[in-house]
């Protein structure tokens, strides 16, 4: 599937299953799941999916950045949470070993090593070192871009480093299925996001704002 059905589709799942109590968890889990579900097509083999990677990487970057702003604007408590948990260290190393594994599935085949259980294992632990309020998030961010690719027709290496691929030949990346699904994906976020707890509480002050 492309970059947008993952995305929407990722974060609208994890949402959903983890089900965020507060405005600063559902900002970095939404982010880390934004992250989670799309970074896994970083992986390159034609000039084609090195456009599609440096795409993949400016949506990173610009999520990381929004929820940066976000905390920056509202005060969330991001910074004071990821200070309180993680030394200067344990950010730098989480960070650095992120980074790393990152660089290292760019130059893999495409759905080799970035699409395996094994990079979904390495990178969240990365996420718990940085934040481990968002590696949940993460995860099923990561999951759910696995289980979409599935259903294509080209095998991704789930065991890597096993070189047998799996997929289930359903459809093309590109396509009628595609566009349902970000079609679904775009729906189900926005509904996630309504009736998400933060939301609920906002709505409830704004009701007693207007009513007394």
């Amino acid at each position: 599937m492309l970059g947008r059905t993952h995305f929407f589709i990722g974060t609208a799942a994890a949402l959903a299953v983890l089900q965020p109590q507060t405005v600063p968890v559902l900002v970095t889990g939404a982010g880390a799941a934004a992250i989670g579900s799309l970074i896994s097509d970083i992986d390159v083999g034609t000039s084609q999916a090195h456009r599609d990677a440096d795409k993949i990487i400016t949506a990173t970057v610009a999520v990381a950045a929004l929820t940066i702003l976000a905390e920056y604007k509202l005060n969330l408590g991001i910074y004071r949470r990821l200070t309180s948990d993680s030394s200067v260290l344990r950010l730098l190393t989480g960070t650095a070993a992120f980074l790393l594994i990152c660089a290292y599935g760019k130059q893999q085949p495409h759905r080799s090593f970035m699409h395996s259980f094994a990079a979904l294992a390495l990178l969240t632990a990365c996420v718990d070192i940085i934040y481990p309020d968002a590696s949940a998030y993460f995860a099923v961010g990561f999951l759910s871009h696995l289980v979409l690719d599935f259903f294509n027709r080209k095998p991704e290496k789930l065991f890597w480093p096993w070189k047998k691929g799996f997929c289930l030949g359903f459809c093309s990346a590109r396509g009628l299925v595609n566009r349902a699904l970000l079609g679904c994906g775009m729906v189900s976020l926005a509904v996630v996001l309504v009736l998400s707890a933060p939301a609920g509480r906002l709505m409830a002050k704004i009701m007693r704002a207007i009513y007394g």
